[in-house]
């Protein structure tokens, strides 16, 4: 299948952005995009995808809960109870759905990237790395340690990745949040890789 022009899907993105999402997430949205820009030069990525990613996983933030299931309903996405629950983490899955049907984009790691950028997955490669690191450390960002790891970010970006994860677990036990089931089995695979 033919590959999208992505340059031309971002055009399409930005557009939909500024519809979309409110003031606080615009901003966000192009943090994560000057971040991901930063990391394409540092590992010598094609920043056109990244800025794809960067442009769609929030996207559909915005939307209300029962809309956001509506949408996967309609795309085929499978409501777990925890999404049932706390329809808000169907955004991203409802954006790579959106991606595929909409601008035919079939890269993998992008899908994967956009769709699980708030869980991590455990089979991500290093597009989807990149939109979790630059989600979690733009520069609007501001928690303990977001300076540490965002110079590891440009060190290592496995091992940043691995860090990310870390504090997300760690986030969501300190605060009695739910631990999302593909955080656990993306901690659970850097883990049994290390042990190789």
């Amino acid at each position: 299948m033919k590959v999208p022009d992505y340059e031309l899907v971002s055009k399409q993105l930005e557009i939909l952005v500024k519809l979309l999402v409110n003031s606080e997430r615009f901003e966000h949205i192009y943090g994560v995009v000057d971040f991901c820009e930063r990391l394409a030069k540092r590992y010598s990525m094609d920043m056109d995808k990244l800025k794809v990613m960067a442009l769609a996983h929030d996207l559909f933030r915005d939307i209300d809960g029962s809309k956001l299931k509506k949408m996967a309903k309609c795309y085929g996405i499978n409501l777990t109870t925890l999404l049932d629950k706390k329809p808000i983490l169907l955004h991203g899955l409802v954006s790579a759905e959106y991606l595929r049907k909409r601008f035919g984009v079939q890269d993998t790691d992008i899908l994967l990237g956009v769709a699980y950028h708030t869980s991590g997955h455990p089979e991500f490669g290093i597009y989807s790395k990149a939109l979790v690191l630059a989600d979690s450390l733009e520069f609007t960002r501001l928690y303990d340690k977001v300076n540490q790891l965002r110079e590891l970010a440009f060190f290592d970006i496995d091992l940043a990745f691995k860090e990310v994860i870390k504090n997300k677990i760690t986030y969501a036990l300190s605060f009695n949040l739910y631990v999302l089931p593909d955080t656990l089995e993306t901690w659970n695979k850097l883990v049994e890789e290390e042990e190789k």
